[in-house]
């Protein structure tokens, strides 16, 4: 039985409390609606008619829209603190903490879809925040790799996870668990406990359904390359739109739409503006062509790799590091999927429904897998979603890639994925 010496109950006539849970309120509605229109297409206004308040009232709790959106993000960093300190907290071994960690993730995520819990933004649009916030934002994030990186280590130490490289594991790990929101939705409420178990299973043990761990073969990725142009105008045109399409998706990726200016573009390529006008309309125009190019070469990849000769759990590696090896090569970067939600909510769900088809090409290959039986029995779309936000993620490993071992480090980063980490 409660007592006034053992308990404390949050009194509802306290004014902090009354507002902190306002404030909340407001956070769960404002990163609700920035995750289905993404922060662009999101007013204050609109936010304001969801909690049945006057604009007026919401400038007393954030000042302006850009200041909102760091504050929810700063939620979500602060709930998957919480989270990381409770499975560190917890008895038993490295990897038993990292299930901790991911059943806490899965069961916040599915109380929001049940209506359970408040809503956490996603990190989808930290590129286009202030300087400032983008740098504490990503800072955060950075401090959760390193915490799942620490426990790597001591699984390692302790027998309970494999010789894995910890960082890109880690990252490799936080990718997925990211990667979650974006489909886990499409999963009827009395199927996602089996579809968690699924995903933890991948995690764990892999893809891979040989006793064996799976060897990655060094392939040589053919360089695609444009003919030269001479005087062919229209292949000139074709190198200069490829030009074009790659500072675009630089640009994006690293600073948002938002944050991106053609202006900058334009000097960056060594034109003049009106030179980039001629061949891009504007700069939602740009994004969406830097989304084409993205579909075309993941689509071309995935056809090749349903052409060779090999069972599907070779088909599927051959895809992973061909992609990886384009993102930090030369012919990348490709555009992350996240910079989606600055589209218009017509072209968003257009985009939505074009990336879905990259995803059905997975699930080709890994069906291919599972008849073969060089791929376990998975759920296919848990397997290839899991494989999807791996590729999506991989620009997440920053400097910590070498153009000097691309083969090395895609190994160690699909490593998760088709082996496993625990032992």
């Amino acid at each position: 039985m409660p007592t006034l010496k053992n308990n404390k109950i949050n009194s509802p006539f306290s004014k902090k409390n009354q507002h902190d849970q306002k404030y909340k309120t407001i956070l769960s509605a404002a990163s609700e609606l920035f995750n289905v229109y993404g922060t662009r297409g999101t007013t204050l206004i609109q936010i304001a008619e969801k909690l049945n308040l006057t604009k007026t009232s919401l400038y007393y709790y954030a000042k302006n829209k850009e200041e909102l959106v760091h504050q929810c993000y700063l939620n979500t960093c602060t709930e998957l603190q919480a989270m990381i300190t409770r499975a560190n907290n917890t008895e038993g071994s490295a990897m038993g903490k990292i299930e901790c960690l991911l059943r806490l993730n899965f069961d916040c995520l599915n109380g929001i879809m049940n209506g359970t819990r408040g809503h956490l933004a996603g990190f989808t649009e930290i590129s286009s925040l202030s300087t400032q916030h983008k740098k504490e934002i990503s800072g955060l994030i950075r401090t959760f790799v390193i915490q799942v990186m620490a426990l790597i280590e001591l699984g390692k130490n302790d027998g309970s996870i494999q010789n894995v490289h910890p960082a890109t594991t880690s990252s490799a790990l936080w990718g997925a668990i990211f990667w979650l929101p974006v489909w886990l939705h499409s999963v009827k409420n009395d199927s996602r406990e089996a579809t968690y178990q699924q995903w933890l299973s991948i995690v764990k043990y892999g893809l891979n359904n040989h006793e064996t761990a799976l060897s990655f073969a060094v392939t040589k990725h053919a360089k695609k390359q444009l003919a030269p142009a001479g005087f062919d105008r229209i292949q000139q045109n074709k190198i200069k739109q490829e030009a074009f399409y790659r500072v675009g998706s630089i640009f994006f990726n690293q600073k948002g739409f938002k944050g991106t200016s053609l202006d900058e573009l334009a000097h960056s390529l060594g034109v003049t503006k009106g030179a980039f006008y001629y061949h891009i309309k504007n700069k939602d125009d740009l994004l969406i062509k830097c989304f084409e190019r993205t579909v075309s070469i993941e689509s071309e990849v995935l056809e090749d790799a349903l052409a060779i000769d090999n069972n599907g759990l070779e088909k599927l590696a051959y895809a992973a590091q061909k992609l990886f090896s384009i993102q930090v090569g030369k012919q990348g970067p490709l555009i992350r999927y996240a910079t989606m939600w600055s589209l218009g909510i017509d072209k968003k769900q257009e985009m939505e429904i074009t990336t879905s088809k990259i995803r059905d090409l997975f699930g080709n290959i890994i069906q291919m897998g599972i008849d073969d039986k060089s791929i376990k029995h998975v759920d296919v779309l848990v397997a290839e979603n899991i494989i999807v936000g791996a590729v999506e993620s991989i620009p997440d490993l920053g400097d910590t890639i070498s153009e000097d071992n691309v083969v090395g480090d895609s190994v160690d980063f699909f490593h998760m994925f088709f082996n496993g980490i625990a032992t």
